[in-house]
């Protein structure tokens, strides 16, 4: 826990103590847009931050390059490829601030990153006794090739619960609605499978075999299991 998150912890503990009584909550938050980030050649993209609400906010950005490990699982590491700026802001009441993104060119493959914008407390509102619920948003971002080349897909069953979701393709593929043999399993949007790189997915209905189909962003696809 960072120095001034164990401050503001503290500052909310003893205000509950003194006080006998669980401090007032505010809402907080903020909007981001666009929800994905996609640049060639390094370009610099935008992202457009708008604090709706009635108090000042302040965020702290951040790049991270984005895999996926052999199991499946996402794998956050700070980058210092890939630059936001600035890296902090203070978002006045209904105002709108342009954050700068540049990502690294990318070669024969989509590189893949998270943008990481975190509300940060006021210090001022906890000492006045109050908690604020903080938002984090993390932003997807890529760095597309001249040509990527598309998504492949292939998967397998690891057990009833979990497929695992493999794209030999050179381009992300945005997965939803996975159907087995007709039945929807899993609704809704699952995440990504990255460029050369597998995605594990837990199912809420469990499945042995069959015909699976995956809605994608490049439209529906049927997934071979091997």
């Amino acid at each position: 826990m960072s120095l001034l998150k164990r401050t503001l912890f503290a500052a909310v503990s003893a205000a509950c103590l003194f006080t006998g009584a669980p401090p007032p909550l505010l809402a907080a938050g903020f909007d981001a847009r666009p929800v994905t980030i996609e640049t060639q050649g390094g370009n610099v993209a935008s992202i457009t931050v708008t604090n709706p609400g009635d108090r000042r906010i302040y965020l702290e950005n951040s790049v991270h390059e984005w895999r996926q490990d052999p199991s499946g699982k996402d794998v956050l590491t700070e980058s210092n490829a890939a630059v936001v700026s600035p890296p902090g802001i203070w978002v006045l009441p209904g105002a709108t601030y342009n954050l700068r993104i540049q990502l690294p060119p990318a070669s024969d493959r989509e590189l893949a990153f998270r943008v990481i914008l975190q509300q940060l407390p006021d210090k001022g509102e906890i000492q006045a006794g109050r908690i604020v619920f903080a938002v984090t948003q993390s932003l997807p971002a890529f760095a597309e090739p001249a040509q990527p080349t598309p998504a492949v897909l292939h998967g397998r069953i690891v057990d009833p619960q979990h497929l695992l979701i493999t794209n030999d393709g050179g381009r992300r593929a945005r997965l939803a609605d996975i159907r087995v043999d007709g039945r929807l399993v899993e609704p809704g949007l699952v995440g990504y499978a990255l460029a050369h790189s597998s995605v594990l997915v837990t199912l809420r209905s469990p499945v042995r075999a069959g015909r699976v189909e995956i809605e994608t962003d490049q439209g529906r696809r049927i997934v071979e299991l091997r």
